[in-house]
């Protein structure tokens, strides 16, 4: 019997990001709640932005040169994340999810395949 994917807990994760930029916990604690949840399932209203930020803290080892780029990048994910909930609450549930559905089944496939290969890459042997 095969079993599901887990859905991304996305609510718990944005929670863990927003304390890192407040310097609330450490990198590596995000990084350890990413790397247990590498093959859950995103919620399609809010994929796009979540993918982002959760590949971001796959990477076992992150350089300091990184970090410097890193907070405003996250900041921006967190910004359009909040955006899609107010779409949400304002549009409804169905309509965003549709329309965040459209914008990824037009996208460039190859952008999948690299994200399918990075996630390869920092999973736990």
């Amino acid at each position: 019997m095969e079993t599901l994917p887990k859905g991304f807990p996305h609510e718990q994760f944005e929670l863990l990001v927003r304390s890192y930029l407040d310097n609330i916990v450490e990198w590596e604690v995000v990084h350890n709640f990413a790397a247990a949840h590498i093959d859950d399932v995103y919620l399609p209203e809010f994929q796009r932005p979540m993918e982002d930020l959760h590949l971001m803290f796959l990477p076992a080892v992150r350089n300091d040169a990184e970090s410097v780029h890193e907070k405003p990048q996250i900041r921006y994910l967190l910004d359009v994340l909040e955006l899609l909930k107010s779409d949400v609450e304002q549009y409804g549930l169905e309509t965003i999810r549709e329309r965040e559905m459209q914008v990824m089944a037009g996208e460039e496939p190859s952008k999948y395949e690299n994200r399918r290969e990075f996630r390869n890459r920092h999973r736990k042997k």
